[in-house]
């Protein structure tokens, strides 16, 4: 299994409302985070996982990193 953080409450819900093969359980509960099974890993596009690291990584990573991060993404 994997963890994958969430920025807030609300996104973590909207990734337990989609599809699989998003989850938690109890022991998640009242953290920011959703699990997802190595074995199910391939019902999410490369796009996708790569969409979904990124988001958790800057919501947990350092603002003044993250600031950075975005604006060379732009150029």
């Amino acid at each position: 299994m994997v963890v994958i953080s969430c920025g807030t409450p609300e996104d973590k819900a909207a990734f337990l409302a989609s599809e699989p093969p998003w989850f938690a359980t109890p022991y998640f509960d009242g953290y920011n985070a959703v699990l997802v099974r190595l074995s199910e890993l391939g019902q999410v596009t490369r796009d996708e996982l790569a969409e979904v690291v990124e988001d958790a990584w800057l919501a947990r990573a350092p603002k003044r990193l993250a600031k950075e991060w975005l604006a060379a993404r732009q150029v």
